[in-house]
């Protein structure tokens, strides 16, 4: 009993140190901060790699091949959608904080017709 769960642990904390090596060697390789993206964009990414690392790391370690090979495709789906949800939220723009002081709305003339 106590076996199971602490096997379960460790492969929870094995695999929370692989998806932040994996996103680590991809900031080195690119030269840019994960969190650029947004805070969404950066949950996205670290749930899904962590979700699809432990996911892989179990394959292992259970019986039966088609369970292992179920777990290990579960586990592609699931960095798959995280990867995806990541750019997917990397392109939506944020709300800012505090609005602006005094908002310009359509007062600006550029956008009216002038049929003279």
């Amino acid at each position: 009993m106590h076996f199971s769960i602490l096997k379960f642990v460790a492969i929870a904390l094995l695999s929370a140190v692989f998806a932040v090596m994996g996103m680590f060697r991809n900031a080195f390789r690119t030269g840019e901060n994960p969190s650029d993206d947004g805070p969404r964009a950066f949950i996205a990414q670290s749930v899904g790699l962590w979700i699809g690392m432990f996911l892989c790391i179990w394959s292992f370690t259970v019986d039966g091949k088609t369970l292992q090979w179920t777990l290990r495709g579960t586990a592609i789906f699931a960095a798959v959608v995280g990867l995806g949800l990541s750019a997917f939220f990397a392109n939506t723009t944020e709300v800012p904080e505090t609005p602006d002081k005094e908002p310009t709305g359509l007062k600006n003339n550029t956008t009216s017709l002038h049929l003279e």
